[in-house]
């Protein structure tokens, strides 16, 4: 007979596999909103020193322990330093909106708005968008500041769950900050909402590095 501790492990097992299947619809549903064109750019990577504040940015958003459904989520999708999607319903309910990739947007507000409100929504945006241009980095190239899409419920072209990477890759592993996933709140408990993660490399479907002409003057 398992023990209780066995149980609630299975138990959250279950809860993670509901939440992925939830975020993956959620995205699939951003997506037949608005499907972009597909474009490739050939200029050079820009390492731009504003990584360190969208990190920054994303760590202040870790430390106000935002839990679902907080109402900070909400600036995530409907302010201009979020996506702006200003037509989405304000955000009460778990599960509403796939947010992760307005969460990762808010960090990047010094992106410029049209492309934080066109191509961050989704993970099929970026990949359509950027999978093919300059800003689709190697794996091994992954540095803190970039955008980080990972397969955590099927392994789709795109992947299906936008992270910030904030430590670089060490002995097969990444840090990450994130929204609209499971890990350790600021409180230290582990929650669902912006949360602080360790994820394995075996798990990066891409790697995205913004470029000098994706910023604001």
């Amino acid at each position: 007979m398992p023990t209780k501790a066995e149980i609630e492990s299975r138990v959250e097992d279950l809860e993670n596999e509901v939440r992925r299947l939830h975020r993956a619809l959620g995205q699939t549903e951003i997506d037949l909103k608005e499907v972009p064109k597909r474009i490739i750019h050939n200029a050079r990577p820009h390492r731009s020193p504003r990584s360190v504040e969208a990190i920054q940015r994303a760590e202040a958003e870790w430390e106000m322990i935002v839990k679902e459904p907080d109402a900070r989520i909400d600036d995530y999708i409907r302010s201009r330093d979020g996506i702006g999607w200003t037509w989405e319903k304000p955000y009460t309910a778990n599960r509403q909106f796939a947010w992760c990739g307005a969460f990762a947007a808010w960090c990047w507000s010094s992106v410029r708005f049209s492309i934080r409100q066109k191509i961050f929504p989704s993970c099929y945006r970026l990949y359509s968008k950027w999978g093919n241009s300059a800003r689709h980095i190697e794996i091994d190239q992954m540095q803190p500041g970039d955008i980080v899409v990972v397969y955590t419920s099927k392994r789709s072209a795109q992947g299906d769950h936008i992270t910030l990477c904030v430590e670089a890759p060490c002995d097969g592993s990444f840090k990450t900050i994130e929204g609209n996933a499971f890990g350790t709140s600021g409180d230290g408990t582990r929650a669902e909402g912006v949360v602080k993660n360790t994820r394995s490399l075996d798990q990066v479907a891409h790697v995205y590095r913004l470029l000098a002409e994706d910023f604001d003057e």
